[in-house]
């Protein structure tokens, strides 16, 4: 099984990487920047060998557009499978955080999807708390979080079920145990 990850570099896409053997990555750091719409369609011409899509890096709306792009691309071929990496966020009440506003689009696309019975890639929409991750370096010790091992292995465990069996939705995060 061969594995794309966008944002694969650190934190939650950098432990799914370490998870499989065969892996596909694309950060700024070697210059995929999903930011630019370019890259986006260039990012979805290199995966074609790619049985799974891991949509971690967020960048305003360019998850969203990723998985328009790779749902169109993918929608009929039922060897492949779309991870989209959300946020518990979604949850809270409308607020005028963008991160919430284009998480909330992001989960909103992914159930239409799920709902769509005439698809048959799969897709899994994953919603976590918060994780020790630099994005939110500065919540550590104040907030509850999980490690991006602990994702990594419920995401693979998503992954690795067989073909036929999706795990549609997926939230998860730290109750009580501070790090």
């Amino acid at each position: 099984m061969k594995i794309a990850i966008t944002g694969h570099s650190s934190g939650i896409g950098k432990a799914i990487a370490d998870a499989y053997p065969l892996v596909v990555g694309f950060s700024r750091g070697n210059g995929y920047d999903i930011s630019d719409p370019k890259t986006i369609d260039r990012i979805l011409e290199e995966i074609d060998d790619c049985d799974v899509f891991v949509n971690n890096a967020h960048s305003g709306n360019a998850q969203l557009q990723i998985f328009q792009k790779l749902l169109k691309k993918w929608r009929d071929d039922n060897t492949k499978t779309i991870v989209n990496i959300n946020s518990k966020t979604i949850y809270n009440k409308p607020n005028n955080r963008q991160y919430t506003t284009e998480k909330k689009f992001l989960r909103s696309a992914a159930i239409d999807a799920i709902n769509d019975i005439e698809r048959k890639c799969r897709v899994i929409n994953i919603n976590v708390g918060y994780v020790t991750t630099s994005r939110v370096s500065h919540l550590i010790g104040k907030q509850p979080m999980l490690f991006p091992e602990e994702i990594a292995t419920m995401i693979k465990w998503c992954i690795d079920k067989p073909l036929n069996i999706e795990v549609g939705e997926l939230s998860v995060w730290s109750k009580d145990i501070m790090v």
